[in-house]
């Protein structure tokens, strides 16, 4: 295993998500996974990989995915190959696939091999990373990225489950969306987790990311920052208080944070903005 490397690993509550390498002319050991589905995405190279014996390259806009006790491994040619990983916790996708069907779900068996969509999969899981390297994500961001990755991997890949099933019945309009803004809106200053809001609001947290995204756009966490960025705003032109001080106030978990989303969102840093307004 000294021709295999993890350069960087994301450990979520649910998922994670894994950056390895497999140096030239090597392979890692084949083995498998109990209670863990994982999907094997190429970066750099050109590898090959292997799924209960059978052997592909993969490439592109490919994947593999491995449904719990598949035996795999990856091989490199004369490049070495670096892929993304990522892993599922089975208990989880159950879960999440119970609440898209409104009724108890069986155990859930994947096509492994499958093309197409895959920088859905890429793009997800790399802005989770890069930000997480920028300043830690919150508990709220984390939890809808894990939603939303198993999401995407029910809805794509081909399998046992439901996946061609529509979403059907989501409301124009729902008064669990209107407590879920209010909530946010009374407790923006607060730490809240997804868990926490659909708790509170009698509603499963993929329904609520749902109509989140149907209804305004963005998801809790989206809105959420741009209520805590409003009222740093108002904060900045309105009083004298320090940046640090600021950020907390405004429900933000650090000041590097703060600063990031800030600057994302506005063009410019904190202090450059009270600057502009004075």
């Amino acid at each position: 295993m000294g021709d295999v490397s993890r350069l960087l690993k994301l450990e979520m509550e649910q998922c994670s998500i894994v950056i390895y390498q497999v140096a030239a002319y090597s392979a890692d050991e084949l083995h498998e996974h109990d209670g863990f589905y994982q999907m094997s995405i190429p970066i750099d190279g050109a590898p090959r990989m292997e799924c209960n014996g059978e052997i592909r390259n993969v490439t592109g806009d490919q994947r593999l995915v491995l449904s719990p006790g598949y035996r795999h491994r990856h091989y490199a040619g004369d490049e070495a190959s670096r892929m993304m990983l990522i892993f599922f916790k089975e208990a989880f996708l159950r879960d999440v696939e119970e609440e898209r069907l409104g009724k108890t779900a069986s155990s859930i068996e994947f096509v492994p091999w499958a093309e197409g969509a895959t920088d859905s999969f890429r793009r997800l899981a790399e802005n989770a990373v890069l930000q997480t390297m920028s300043s830690p994500l919150g508990q709220l961001e984390l939890q809808e990225t894990e939603l939303e990755l198993a999401r995407l991997l029910l809805t794509l890949q081909d399998g046992t489950h439901d996946n061609k099933r529509e979403d059907a019945g989501l409301l124009i309009s729902h008064p669990g969306l209107r407590r879920a803004v209010d909530y946010l809106h009374a407790k923006s200053s607060e730490q809240i987790q997804l868990d926490q809001l659909a708790e509170a609001v009698g509603l499963s947290k993929y329904h609520l990311i749902r109509m989140f995204r149907a209804q305004l756009g963005q998801t809790p966490a989206q809105y959420l920052s741009d209520l805590r960025i409003n009222k740093a705003r108002q904060l900045l032109e309105k009083t004298n208080l320090d940046i640090t001080s600021i950020s907390f106030e405004a429900g933000f978990g650090s000041l590097g944070t703060f600063e990031r989303v800030f600057k994302r969102r506005t063009g410019h840093s904190p202090s450059h903005f009270r600057q502009s307004k004075e």
